[in-house]
């Protein structure tokens, strides 16, 4: 009986002894590398009550249920996990890399408890930051020192939103990591590369020969580089570096394309429509549940839970019906292309083995993440050779197509030589009538002609003579320069002053007006718009530029019917105008769409006086340009509602210049591109003339024009004015 009690106690302490040995991890040079899962302690959070670590040291060591599986694997689920595990080092090393969960999972935490007391925190995983990880990398890494014979006691948790989980428990040597680190960056660098080249090399394939097939190929190609890169944690590092929402969700969304255009692929390269229409209406039902299921992963909660297997489940059963689709159309005699088929048999392996160990039905995790990987590459190189039969196959077919259009040219040439002969006795009939013809046209043209040239001396009859504007703005220029003979831009120089107002209040007005149009319809607005500003200059109502506009525009409304046949006429003009005063310290401006600049000297500068209408658009080291803007809506073309024009008062200084213009510079194309010449371009311009003589202005702005409009036609009319306070 004492013997018997002897051995009962001595058999409990072996077996004490054995499970507190298989409770600890004991770390060996050989260990370095591998999951040392077996013997640590796991506990299931379903309800996922236990967020901290304080309330899981609370909990009873019963909590906790022994792992027997070296790589701790807890399939597609939405509960909390804690683990704990007490680490040996018996190696020669001091510094350690612990390596755990996918990349993709949503949060790995790691606690290093001492008595009871959290010493380190650390956090990886794709709901937090990238740069909040401890060690700044795609996989989950935390950085663990341990002297040779210390222990360490350590807990982790990991959370996933319904993904397949589970948590090698692998270390590394630091230096060894980051040396096997470097050959891993190095394969997935090849990988990807292969990806790219495909997606580029296919790409100008289907540029050349518009075959949607190539199209579909390279999207099925990008997708499936998207995905292997989200799966390698890439997608967080690159793309979602702040990690949440589209960090996690981004990898069901590039696994449901890759599966849609994997099948739009294999329906267009078959042709499905035609040799099988049961299975091409299996291929659009497919791909219709898997946008289903694509959007239920957009959707947080049970919906995106679900959608892990569903997509998984649906992914086999893709590839499953890609193979049973090219063994089905081969015994019905169809012919698929030997290296076509031949990637869907190394897919085939790769993805099965993939999507099986994602279902935790068979294979080792780790291996099953790399089939994937691998067999997506050979498949890619296989296609490649598939596709390059099939562009050979086109250009034959090209070929045969093209001999037959010529054969078919020669007949119609036959034809054709027949028709000549007939037709050169109907060329002669006809060429005696077309003489006529030319004649009637070649005098109605010169009396067209005729008629515009006279159109061109009233306009400019109706325009300031030269005299005129040296008088009222001596030290100025004009660059006029009409489109056709006739123009829609006009300039206009007066003298005027306010009514009952003395001698010193008498104005010089100026303007440059843009009429809708150019030729012979921009002519005849001008004409209209000349007349109706020379009224105001004696309308007693007209006493300021933002006056004579609304004057203007309510003389165009009035002068032309709005409406012709029940359809609204939208003539009218953009306008910028001027008063100067009589001893040009001062000048007012309104502008109906087209703005004002005013180039002032740096020297005499002073920011804060700008007018709160006035803005800086370029400047440089001597002088600065300012811009006015004018009214958004322009005169007539409004609606029934009238709108006024903004006056604008502005004081000068000696020494600065007014531009006001049309809108036919900046737009005109031309240059080496064929590209407009735009007001960035033409202000610049100006800033670079601003030191010289206002003639030699006029002249760099005319061979400016010409060089930039080189062998282009000039589309608008071109209008400058000019004016510098001295």
């Amino acid at each position: 009986m004492l013997i018997r009690l002897l051995f009962l106690v001595f058999t409990g302490v072996i077996f004490s002894v054995i499970g507190y040995s298989q409770s600890e991890i004991i770390l060996s040079d050989d260990d370095m590398g591998k999951s040392s899962g077996v013997g640590i302690g796991v506990f299931e959070d379903t309800e996922n009550q236990y967020e901290t670590i304080e309330q899981v040291l609370a909990l009873n060591t019963d909590n906790f249920v022994r792992s027997e599986e070296e790589i701790p694997d807890f399939n597609f689920t939405a509960s909390r996990y804690w683990m704990r595990f007490t680490i040996q080092n018996q190696t020669t090393f001091e510094h350690f890399i612990f390596e755990t969960a996918r990349p993709v999972t949503n949060k790995a935490e790691l606690f290093e408890i001492n008595g009871g007391i959290i010493e380190k925190h650390y956090v990886s995983g794709d709901d937090f930051h990238y740069d909040d990880k401890e060690i700044v990398h795609r996989k989950n890494l935390f950085p663990i020192d341990l002297e040779k014979g210390e222990s360490k006691t350590f807990y982790l948790k990991l959370e996933s939103d319904g993904e397949l989980l589970f948590a090698p428990i692998i270390f590394h040597d630091r230096m060894s990591f980051f040396a096997q680190d470097f050959k891993n960056q190095f394969k997935n660098g090849f990988y990807f590369g292969l990806i790219a080249l495909v997606v580029i090399i296919y790409f100008f394939f289907f540029l050349f020969l518009r075959d949607k097939t190539f199209l579909f190929y390279i999207l099925y190609a990008f997708s499936q580089g998207m995905l292997q890169f989200s799966l390698d944690g890439y997608s967080h590092h690159h793309f979602f570096p702040g990690g949440g929402y589209l960090a996690s969700h981004s990898l069901l969304v590039f696994a449901g394309l890759t599966v849609i255009f994997l099948l739009t692929y294999v329906n267009n390269f078959l042709q499905l429509k035609n040799n099988s229409p049961v299975l091409w209406k299996v291929f659009y039902g497919v791909r219709l549940l898997m946008v289903g299921i694509i959007v239920m992963s957009l959707i947080p909660g049970t919906l995106y839970e679900i959608s892990f297997p569903l997509i998984n489940a649906a992914s086999l059963f893709s590839v499953l019906l890609a193979a049973y689709t090219i063994i089905r159309l081969r015994l019905k005699g169809v012919n698929v292309d030997f290296f076509f088929a031949l990637a869907f048999i190394i897919l085939i392996i790769g993805g099965v083995v993939f999507i099986l160990g994602n279902l935790s039905i068979v294979g080792d995790k780790i291996i099953s993440l790399g089939a994937l990987k691998i067999s997506s590459a050979l498949e890619f190189v296989v296609l490649s050779i598939s596709m390059s039969n099939k562009y050979g196959k086109l250009q034959k077919e090209k070929e045969e197509a093209q001999q037959e259009a010529l054969h078919t040219l020669k007949e119609k040439n036959a034809l054709m030589d027949e028709s000549n002969i007939r037709l050169e006795r109907q060329v002669k009939e006809r060429t005696s009538e077309i003489e006529l013809q030319k004649e009637e046209l070649a005098k109605s043209n010169q009396e067209i002609v005729s008629s515009i040239k006279y159109a061109k001396r009233i306009q400019e009859a109706i325009l300031p003579s030269d005299e005129q504007v040296n008088n009222l703005v001596p030290n100025s220029f004009i660059f006029y320069r009409p489109k056709d003979v006739v123009s829609g831009d006009f300039y206009f120089v007066e003298s005027t002053s306010t009514t009952n107002a003395p001698v010193e209040n008498k104005y010089v007005l100026f303007a440059a007006v843009d009429c809708t149009g150019h030729g012979v319809p921009g002519a005849f607005m001008s004409i209209v718009g000349n007349n109706l500003l020379s009224q105001t200059l004696t309308e007693p109502t007209v006493n300021s530029p933002g006056e004579a506009l609304f004057y203007l525009s309510r003389g165009v409304n009035k002068t032309l019917r709005r409406t012709i046949d029940g359809k609204a006429v939208r003539d009218g003009m953009d306008i910028a105008m001027c008063a100067l005063n009589h001893d040009r310290s001062k000048m007012y401006f309104a502008g109906a769409k087209n703005p004002l600049y005013l180039l002032r000297n740096k020297k005499s500068f002073d920011k804060d006086q700008l007018l709160p209408a006035m803005n800086i658009v370029s400047e440089s080291d001597e002088v600065v340009l300012l811009e006015i803007k004018g009214d958004k809506h322009p005169i007539g073309n409004s609606s029934d509602e009238e709108k006024p024009f903004t006056n604008h008062i502005v004081d000068l200084q000696l020494g600065d210049q007014i531009y006001v213009f049309t809108d036919g510079y900046a737009d005109q194309f031309g240059g080496s591109k064929g590209k407009k010449y735009n007001y960035r371009r033409f202000r610049e311009l100006l800033i670079s003339i601003a030191h010289l003589p206002l003639a030699e202005q006029k002249n760099k702005l005319e061979n400016a024009f010409n060089e930039w409009l080189g062998d282009e036609e000039q589309i608008d009319d071109v209008l400058v004015m000019s004016i510098k306070i001295d």
